[in-house]
């Protein structure tokens, strides 16, 4: 009897819902892909508790892929009243530092920053830009200025039942990866850029 081969198993952590409900999409829409993606959302969300989460995680999957939102972190810094290298900027720096810096955990982990947050992803499909975003809500009122995206909710329902988010956007996928290239890459030092890594999760997807 042949010898059946393994499916790989792909693990996503984010920290909101929108990675959530982005990640089932795709799941649902890239039918031939040769890895199972499982898309996780932690029930508590400090840098650390995503942090041993993701570690965990890579124990059991192929690779896992840990989706930051900065606008939290850069909220929360600013208004951390503790030492500054205890702050949510500061803890993440030495996270990321840590994955990069451990032979296993530097292939096993795909850090992916996005600033201010996922809509910023979802921008860069209908608009080449680099312009910094305090807020989400900032990101949401420039994305409603475009075809297809004129009706864009951040609401469950305007991603899985509605729209199907990653459907509508497939077609500009190509766009969205070169204009986040353009956007550069994470630097622990200099949160308040804007920027999207999302591109290294479709590299590693081979999509």
């Amino acid at each position: 009897m042949a010898k059946q081969s393994t499916r790989k198993t792909y693990g996503f952590v984010g920290d909101g819902e929108t990675e959530l409900w982005y990640l089932q999409m795709l799941k649902k829409n890239e039918t031939t892909l040769t890895v199972t993606i499982k898309p996780e959302l932690p029930q508590k969300k400090s840098v650390d508790e995503q942090f041993n989460y993701v570690v965990s995680l890579a124990e059991v999957h192929e690779k896992v892929f840990w989706i930051v939102d900065m606008d939290v972190i850069i909220r929360e810094t600013r208004e951390f009243k503790g030492p500054r290298d205890k702050s949510p900027a500061a803890i993440l720096k030495l996270r990321y530092q840590q994955i990069s810096n451990d032979p296993v955990l530097s292939k096993k982990v795909v850090f992916i920053g996005n600033t201010p947050c996922l809509e910023y992803w979802i921008l860069l499909h209908v608009l080449q830009t680099t312009r910094y975003y305090e807020t989400c809500d900032q990101v949401c009122d420039e994305i409603v200025k475009h075809e297809p995206l004129t009706g864009y909710e951040k609401t469950k329902k305007y991603y899985l039942q509605a729209n199907d988010i990653y459907k509508r956007l497939k077609p500009f996928l190509a766009i969205a990866k070169t204009n986040a290239l353009r956007t550069g890459s994470f630097n622990p030092d200099n949160l308040q850029k804007g920027l999207s890594e999302m591109h290294k999760l479709f590299s590693e997807l081979g999509l």
